[in-house]
């Protein structure tokens, strides 16, 4: 199962190396099922996950979405608040450094000018992967499904693929 965490991307800036995307959090999320009635706690490891998403997607469009982009090691990650619904999430990623084997990212998650999450991420480049689920060398994390419902194409200004 992917969870796809993010409502949309309200910008994916390639040369400078950061992206923002938004999220609107109600206590209606599925997740919040298993928190107490009293007390929904959204979870820290899905917190972690919109960051590298929204990274991910940064460092995908850098490469032309020629490659696979995984979450490979979460060096360090704070949660100084919780998310408490209903909220809106500003999940903002940026570049720190980069090899041709991955991409280390930064990023943080606000909701009312407080900071929810920080975390610096490590994310693997992979060689589209090779099966016969796949026709025609689709990308397993970019397919065009993925794109088309985040829109990728209209945000970037520019043609994909």
């Amino acid at each position: 199962m992917r969870w796809l965490l993010l409502d949309k991307f309200e910008f994916i800036d390639i040369d400078g190396g950061k992206a923002q995307a938004r999220r609107a959090i109600t206590r209606a999320e599925d997740f919040f099922e298993d928190s107490f009635n009293f007390c929904p706690v959204f979870p820290p490891v899905l917190m972690i996950e919109m960051i590298a998403q929204t990274g991910g997607v940064l460092v995908g469009a850098s490469l032309n979405f020629s490659k696979e982009i995984i979450l490979g090691k979460i060096d360090w990650a704070r949660f100084p608040n919780e998310i408490v619904p209903p909220a809106i999430l500003t999940v903002d990623a940026w570049i720190t450094d980069r090899s041709e084997d991955g991409t280390r990212i930064e990023g943080k998650i606000m909701a009312e000018d407080k900071v929810l999450c920080e975390a610096s991420i490590l994310l693997g480049h992979l060689d589209r992967l090779q099966t016969e689920l796949l026709q025609g060398g689709e990308s397993v994390v970019f397919s065009d499904e993925f794109l088309t419902s985040y829109r990728i194409k209209e945000v970037l200004g520019v043609s994909v693929r």
